[in-house]
């Protein structure tokens, strides 16, 4: 793993894959949220939910180890836009004017932000 960490690429790409990861809870916890309380569904989500993190937490605390705080954290924005996504795709969630702008101020200061890094 330190091998494959030593390539700042692979850095980029595995925070990239964190950032999904954690998405993901939004999309569990919303799942889990369709069940009676402490059901057995309910229970279910929220366990992927934690064990999800979990593994973010310890992927996350990797990237932080290579990556400066401000560049790593930049990235998040990423993760706006792809609960946005599962917002619209998987939940069928109204989508209005005012977020799609959200949206796109979001990812233009990550790509000004990430300019600097080349």
């Amino acid at each position: 793993m330190k091998r494959f960490l030593d390539n700042k690429r692979n850095v980029y790409i595995m925070a990239f894959a964190a950032i999904f990861l954690e998405s993901l809870t939004s999309v569990c916890l919303k799942k889990g949220g369709q069940y009676p309380f402490l059901s057995f569904g309910y229970l279910a989500w929220f366990l992927l939910a934690v064990v999800i993190l979990g593994v973010y937490a310890v992927t996350w605390q990797l990237i932080l180890e290579r990556l400066p705080l401000s560049t790593a954290y930049l990235r998040k924005g990423v993760s706006y836009v792809l609960i946005f996504l599962w917002a619209a795709l998987l939940f069928h969630e109204t989508i209005t004017v005012k977020q799609i702008i959200g949206i796109i101020v979001i990812t233009i200061g990550m790509v000004v932000s990430m300019s600097d890094d080349q």
